[in-house]
């Protein structure tokens, strides 16, 4: 039995591979970087080297695969020009979708797309027939792709089953680096209160899900959405985050309208734009939106049960950032 993953090298799909390496499964990834897919996985997998939207090469991967999860794609970044979004997103599912026609071996592909395609939620948990409202091109395109897996499914009878994953954290992952570093700063202050609310989970919690989405016959057509056992508010996040790396989060409260403002002035700063800026407009945004979810469908069709708590989990992914040195930085 064959296992393809494709985006093996990201942050999910990393933890995926050596997931499936634990489990003894023979498994194939499909990069653009076939020397860092070896230094992460050594002689464990098999390579095969191409792009995702080249039909050629996604159809050497896809050879006698048994089961497929979908993980290639572009991390979100406001300078992102949205073609290549839709390039990765839409295009590469497509590219994907096509190989697969073929191939009669093909058990399961598990489609990753993100809770993102329902924006942003407000306090009430979104379930997986909530209204889509993506707010970017990420989001659109993410929503574009699982559009077309589930209508391939309905049209063709392709074994889909699409997992949205929300916000993942743990070691591994660099996005939530920067505020771990601002907090352990104590430059950190919440925006309005911190009242806005996240529902995060732990990389490993997040794993379980694919592997249970691959193994569930009642997955076939459907989508789910994946969170923790835990909703917090971004004021018991920063709390939390603090504590993780024994420090206390300073008090007092940004207002909304200054923290905009000072997003706008950093935006028309010389040596303060994109990555360097204290604040942009989408972090401003990231902090001060609510996106929860009911999760549960997963629970009940999948057998999906968070395991790892909020503290464990962030006590890990703060003691892999000081392994790596990455918080001193």
């Amino acid at each position: 039995m064959t296992i393809l993953v494709t985006g093996a090298t990201g942050f999910l799909g990393s933890a995926l591979v050596v997931e499936l390496i634990k489990r003894q499964q023979k498994v194939r990834v499909l990069v653009r970087d076939s020397r860092k897919a070896r230094e992460q996985f050594g002689e464990k997998v098999e390579i095969i080297s191409g792009d995702i939207t080249n039909a050629r090469q996604v159809q050497l991967a896809v050879g006698g695969v048994d089961t497929l999860y979908h993980l290639a794609g572009r991390l979100y970044h406001p300078a992102t020009p949205a073609a290549l979004y839709y390039q990765t997103h839409v295009e590469g599912t497509r590219t994907l979708l096509n190989a697969c026609q073929s191939q009669s071996s093909l058990r399961k592909i598990v489609h990753v797309s993100t809770t993102g395609v329902h924006g942003v939620t407000g306090p009430t948990p979104a379930a997986e027939d909530a209204p889509f409202a993506p707010t970017n091109p990420y989001e659109r395109t993410k929503l574009e792709g699982e559009q077309l897996a589930l209508k391939v499914f309905q049209e063709q009878g392709l074994p889909v089953s699409v997992v949205r994953p929300g916000l993942v954290y743990g070691p591994g992952d660099l996005h939530l680096l920067g505020f771990f570093r601002t907090i352990q700063k104590g430059f950190f202050r919440v925006i309005a209160g911190g009242k806005s609310c996240l529902h995060p989970v732990y990389i490993d919690d997040m794993v379980s899900a694919f592997l249970l989405s691959a193994e569930s016959e009642k997955s076939l057509g459907q989508a789910y959405n994946i969170a923790g056992n835990q909703v917090v508010s971004m004021h018991q996040l920063a709390t939390a985050i603090a504590k993780s790396m024994d420090r206390n989060l300073p008090g007092g409260s940004i207002p909304l309208w200054l923290a905009r403002l000072a997003s706008d002035i950093f935006a028309i700063t010389p040596g303060l734009q994109g990555e360097k800026a204290p604040l942009t407009r989408s972090r401003v945004e990231f902090l001060t939106n609510s996106r929860v979810y009911d999760i549960s469908r997963a629970r009940a069709e999948l057998g999906y049960s968070p395991r790892v708590e909020l503290e464990e989990g962030l006590k890990q992914t703060a003691a892999w950032y000081e392994k790596h040195g990455l918080l001193a930085s």
